[in-house]
Parts: C-alpha cells; sequence; structure tokens
C-alpha cells in the first residue's frame, strides 16, 4: 500500500454521481413495477448503499482534514434535515390514510410499521420476525440500514483518526469487509432464510464499507497515478456495467447463487464504476451519467422511492401483472408526488443544511451534493 498523500481532499458537487442515484432508482422501478423485465432490480439498492458509505466518509474525511475534528452533532443535524422531512410527511400521510380508509386490522399493521420506520428498526423486524408484516412500509428496510450505518460510522471513524494512520483504518475496513461476505456466505450454508440474508444489516453491511474504503483511498490518493492503471480501470469499468445490466436481467432474488458469490461480484463491480466516475468524471464512456433528465432522477431519488411503494399497491393492488395504462400511471404519479416532495419539502431543509456544514463541499446546486 503506497503512503497517503497528504493534500487537500476535496470532492464536491459531481452531476455524474447523481446519474448513478437516477440509474439505480430506476432499477427498483424495473423490479416493482415490471419484475419480468428487470428482475434483478434490487441491484439498485446495492448502488445505493455504496454511495451512501462513500459520500457519508468522503464528507466526514473533508472535515478532518479541514479542521481536525468531527463535528458529531452537526453531522447528525444535517442527516435529520435531510431524511427527515420527507419521510415524517410520508408517513403523517400514510397514517391519515391508514385511519380514514383501511380496516381496523390493516391499519394496525401499518402503524406498527410507522413505529418500527422511526425507531430504524424495520429491517430486523423484517429479518428476524416471520410474522412481521411486510406491506406499505417495507420499503423503508434500506433506510434503516442507512441510518445505521449514520449512528454507527461517523463516531467509529471520528476515534480511529484520532488514533490509528490511515494504513491501519484501511486494513480495518477490508476486514470488515471480509467478514461480512464471509459471515453471508455461513449462514446461507446453514440454512437462514431470504429475509434474514436479504434485509439484516450483517448481511448487506459490505456495500456500506466498500464505499468508506473507497472514500478513504480518494481522500487519502492511494490510486496509482498511470495512464496503464486508468486505462485498465476504464475497461474494467465498462466491463462491470455490462455484467451489472446482464445481472439485472437474469437474476432473481430467489436464485441461490445470489448468496453463494454472485452479489459480492456485483458489489465488486458496481465500487469499479463508482470509483472510474469519481477518479476520471469526463470518461467518454460513462458520458451518459451527466444527461440532464438522468441527472434530475437522481436528485429526485429519495422521493421516488419512498412514494413509489404505495403507489404502486394503489394502482395495482392484488394484479400481479397490471396493464400498461396501469403501470403509466403509477409511475407519472409517482414522479408527481417525489418532485412536489422534492421542490416543496426537502429543498427548505436542503438550505438550512448548509448552515451545519464544515467540509466545504457545497455548490450552486441543494448545498452540493456530497451528503445527500
Amino acid at each position: 500500500m503506497p503512503p497517503p498523500r497528504s493534500s487537500a481532499f476535496h470532492l464536491g458537487y459531481r452531476p455524474e454521481l447523481d446519474g448513478i442515484r437516477g440509474i439505480s432508482i430506476l432499477l427498483v422501478f424495473g423490479l416493482h413495477f415490471t419484475p419480468r423485465l428487470m428482475p434483478g432490480g434490487y441491484f439498485g439498492v446495492e448502488v445505493f448503499f455504496v454511495l451512501s458509505g462513500f459520500l457519508i466518509t468522503a464528507l466526514l474525511l473533508q472535515e478532518w482534514q479541514r479542521l481536525n475534528a468531527i463535528n458529531l452533532r452537526d453531522f447528525y443535524l444535517r442527516r435529520a434535515f435531510r431524511l427527515g422531512p420527507a419521510l415524517l410527511l410520508y408517513l403523517i400521510l400514510l397514517s391519515a390514510y391508514a385511519f380514514l380508509f383501511m380496516s381496523r386490522e390493516h391499519a394496525t399493521e401499518l402503524y406498527v410499521g410507522v413505529l418500527a420506520t422511526l425507531s430504524y428498526v424495520s429491517n430486523w423486524m423484517i429479518a428476524l420476525v416471520p410474522s412481521f408484516p411486510t406491506g406499505i412500509l417495507a420499503i423503508t428496510w434500506s433506510l434503516a440500514v442507512e441510518e445505521q450505518f449514520y449512528l454507527f460510522w461517523p463516531l467509529t471513524l471520528f476515534l480511529l483518526l484520532r488514533k490509528l494512520n490511515p494504513r491501519v483504518i484501511i486494513l480495518l475496513i477490508m476486514t470488515g469487509l471480509t467478514l461480512v461476505v464471509t459471515h453471508r456466505f455461513f449462514l446461507f450454508q446453514d440454512g437462514a432464510t431470504f429475509r434474514r440474508m436479504y434485509y439484516a444489516t450483517d448481511t448487506r453491511a459490505d456495500g456500506l464499507l466498500w464505499g468508506c474504503l473507497l472514500a478513504c483511498a480518494t481522500a487519502w490518493e492511494l490510486f496509482p497515478k498511470s495512464r496503464a492503471f486508468e486505462v485498465a480501470m476504464k475497461a474494467l469499468a465498462v466491463l462491470a456495467a455490462i455484467f451489472l445490466f446482464y445481472l439485472v436481467l437474469i437474476m432473481k432474488s430467489s436464485n441461490p447463487l445470489l448468496f453463494k458469490g454472485v452479489f459480492t461480484l456485483a458489489t465488486l463491480a458496481i465500487v469499479i464504476v463508482i470509483t472510474t466516475v469519481v477518479l476520471w468524471p469526463s470518461f467518454s464512456g460513462f458520458a451518459i451519467l451527466k444527461f440532464a433528465p438522468l441527472v434530475w432522477i437522481g436528485r429526485i431519488s429519495y422521493g421516488l422511492y419512498l412514494w413509489h411503494w404505495p403507489v404502486r399497491g394503489y394502482f395495482f393492488g392484488s394484479n400481479s401483472q397490471p396493464g400498461v395504462a396501469r403501470i403509466a400511471a403509477a409511475v407519472t404519479l409517482t414522479f408527481a408526488i417525489a418532485s412536489l416532495s422534492f421542490y416543496v419539502i426537502e429543498q427548505p431543509f436542503l438550505k438550512l443544511k448548509k448552515r451545519f456544514s464544515h467540509a466545504e463541499a457545497t455548490s450552486a446546486k441543494d448545498g452540493g451534493q456530497i451528503d445527500s
């Protein structure tokens, strides 16, 4: 491992990362709206995990390099301003709908889901409690995984930066990655249920850890500067993107190969793509990531993720094979609600969030992307 360089790290706003977010949410849409065409759309969530690990760690490292400190209070305030308003509105409206239109039994299930969502344990409830309903609020499981990461990682990274040198921190993250992948494999071999394997934090943390590792390697300039490395990475990134596209088209979540190594390979492919985009943002092979509509979809992806599931349930009901008209109506309404949420609810709080930023990562768009 080469010695870390000491130059100041500044990521700033990268529209291509929003483009990746846009593709990720479209993959999730593909899985939930047209599962026959895109059975592997769940890999979009893994992309979100890697991006979250990368962006949050990059923010924290920028703050550390500038101030030799990390303000944990302001970090959690930024998280609350970023995620809380849209989520609270979402839960209030769903609860009101349940109170007015659902049976007492189904409304009670939703209220339990609201409590699990607000306490950020919904993923563990789904993973460990077979009777826990996977209804409208089941979609919040990934938010729970990320919130648990937000609670654990900033303080952990702060302590590591105070006590250890970068090389040791890199090795510890790599050790954590190895433990997660090994643990997941043996859980599968021991006959763990799909819900236990798919939704639990301990079996999905590798995506977040890969993002952390990428942020550290980027901030400490550990990547080679040679032309040969650049050419090799760009070629690998194109192959990785093709591989991911293939998995999205053929890999159902029920396929046992998923937990026998495919998940690990897919996550590695995601990391290769994101690494290439971060190091060489002008790479023509991924120029589509700067396509303005795709970047816009990425910017409103949080609302799209929240609202597409209940809207889907409203339009589809118990119909597992809805017609094109229902799918188009559900997608259109989801975009309308998510846009309203972004411009009316999220943006004012994103601007307020800037007051608690110490990483100088702001830009003209929404106070910067780095911790969005």
